[in-house]
């Protein structure tokens, strides 16, 4: 049993050193506080200063958004257009995804 935990603690000791190299990830200002590098993870978007608390899901409808698209919707503040998104019935759906003034998410359909 010793021997199985002295191993389970080498392990979990060298997945938490790994580094995983990321997509070139673009240094882009927070859209809402114009302060802070955004931070781009798997999962989310967001600002790093927790009063700003600035975010968005980067998988939207089904679909995950790329760097590209995250790159264009904080930069021209309108993605390409995204295809085969779905909607909450199920129905397929192609939008772009378009940051408001107020910093909020939404679609222009085409």
């Amino acid at each position: 049993m010793n021997d199985i935990q002295a191993y389970t603690a080498e392990i979990t000791n060298e997945l938490l050193l790994l580094r995983i190299q990321q997509e070139n990830i673009p240094q882009l200002k927070c859209p809402k506080c114009q302060q802070h590098t955004i931070i781009i993870k798997d999962k989310i978007v967001k600002c790093p200063d927790e009063q700003c608390n600035w975010m968005f899901f980067r998988t939207i409808c089904g679909i995950q958004l790329s760097i590209t698209d995250i790159t264009l919707l904080l930069t021209q503040n309108k993605t390409s257009l995204i295809k085969n998104m779905k909607s909450k019935n199920g129905k397929n759906f192609d939008a772009y995804i378009v940051l408001n003034d107020d910093c909020k998410i939404s679609f222009e359909f085409i």
